[in-house]
């Protein structure tokens, strides 16, 4: 069974001030106090895995914050669609 995790703008502030704060060489999504169990290896952006040394930590977060928040969004849209189209089929 799949768990889902809800992070709020606070909670992801909170974890990249942490995640800065301890200065690691590398950002990986996986290594951050997130729980990331409800997520597929493959429905984590690139960016928040790390390993581009042409990146700093601040533009990989800023990435992977990016990358999230457009999947956040479409997926808010397509629940809203199916809602509307859920509320016209019971009329």
């Amino acid at each position: 069974m799949r768990r889902n995790s809800r992070l709020t703008e606070n909670d992801l502030s909170r974890i990249i001030r942490k995640v800065l704060n301890e200065q690691e060489t590398d950002f990986d999504l996986k290594k951050t106090v997130m729980d990331t169990s409800g997520f597929e290896e493959s429905d984590i952006p690139s960016e928040c895995l790390g390993g581009d040394p042409n990146l700093s930590q601040i533009e990989m977060v800023q990435g992977c914050i990016d990358k999230i928040t457009d999947k956040s969004t479409a997926l808010t849209n397509t629940i809203k669609a199916l809602s509307n189209s859920l509320s016209q089929l019971k009329k």
